[in-house]
């Protein structure tokens, strides 16, 4: 038997709709999971929650948007797990939507500036595990999260410009390309896009496994154009982690950065995309089922 709807109010005092206890989900109501649902986020984030410091990592993500996927794949005071935490976005998140939440991270200089971001905005520390996610994650064994929301680490496009050359306007001399800010978290550790693929599997096994099951793991990816050629990293990406058991491949929402500027690339010579979108591979543990 279904089990009764009740109405939600919001801050603001207006309706939210109506929320059932059948929601095994997340804690949103029928209006809301319906806007959810929608293949591309335009919402607008503020730079908000000291985003200048936070800024010094070129890849971090708003925490608000964090926060709103966290609220779209779990429930509060549920945990989710970021073996990729950069500079703790996915941990500000859970901590504005009322999850818990444990983060990963190689690098020292990145966890030092999550914690100053909450020193500086009042905010409680997460969890913070410092070192290699592929040695920290086997000794998590034994815990279970209910979400994986991270942000992967890049390959050689780290330390490359995003095009190649010199640019140049009319009546201007040639000039060299903008440094691209993915430069500011080269790890160095990845030496072909073929590596960094089994390097990605390898930590989303592990993870996969801290995860329960009908959990969600979901990662940003961006894709590139390096070399005179577009890389669809997303699909490379998301066809390794679907080789991993009981990882079903649920959906690819498009984040549009409605902040990103627009650069002149390759004009009256070659067509160059303006990379303004990421995408948010979504992927769900199901494990087989007997009977």
């Amino acid at each position: 038997m279904a089990r009764q709807k009740r109405e939600l109010i919001g801050e603001d005092g207006s309706s939210r709709g109506f929320y059932s206890e059948d929601n095994r989900v997340n804690d949103l109501t029928g209006r809301e999971w319906v806007f959810w649902t929608r293949s591309v986020i335009t919402k607008p984030y503020p730079p908000n929650l000291q985003h200048a410091l936070r800024n010094q990592h070129g890849g971090q993500k708003p925490p608000d948007l964090c926060a709103d996927l966290l609220r779209v794949f779990t429930k509060e005071g549920q945990v989710v797990l970021d073996p990729f935490m950069g500079v703790g976005g996915t941990l500000l998140g859970a901590s504005r939507s009322g999850r818990r939440a444990v983060g990963i991270e190689i690098n020292p200089e990145w966890t030092g500036i999550y914690r100053e971001v909450c020193a500086r905005e009042g905010i409680e520390i997460q969890e913070v595990l410092e070192g290699d996610a592929a040695q920290v994650l086997p000794r998590l064994s034994g815990r279970v999260f209910d979400c994986v929301l991270t942000d992967v680490p890049y390959w050689s496009m780290d330390t490359v410009s995003r095009s190649r050359g010199t640019w140049k306007r009319v009546g201007r001399p040639a000039a060299p390309v903008r440094a691209s800010k993915l430069s500011a978290f080269h790890s160095g550790s990845y030496r072909t896009k073929e590596e960094w693929l089994q390097r990605m599997q390898e930590t989303f096994r592990l993870a996969a496994g801290l995860l329960k099951a009908d959990g969600y793991l979901l990662s940003f990816i961006g894709d590139m154009y390096r070399d005179n050629e577009y890389h669809c990293l997303s699909a490379e990406l998301a066809a390794v982690i679907a080789r991993i058991p009981e990882m079903v491949w649920k959906a690819n929402l498009v984040w549009y950065d409605v902040s990103k500027k627009l650069h002149l690339y390759g004009y009256q010579y070659s067509y160059i995309p303006s990379l303004i979108h990421q995408n948010v591979l979504v992927f769900r543990r199901e494990p087989a089922r007997s009977g």
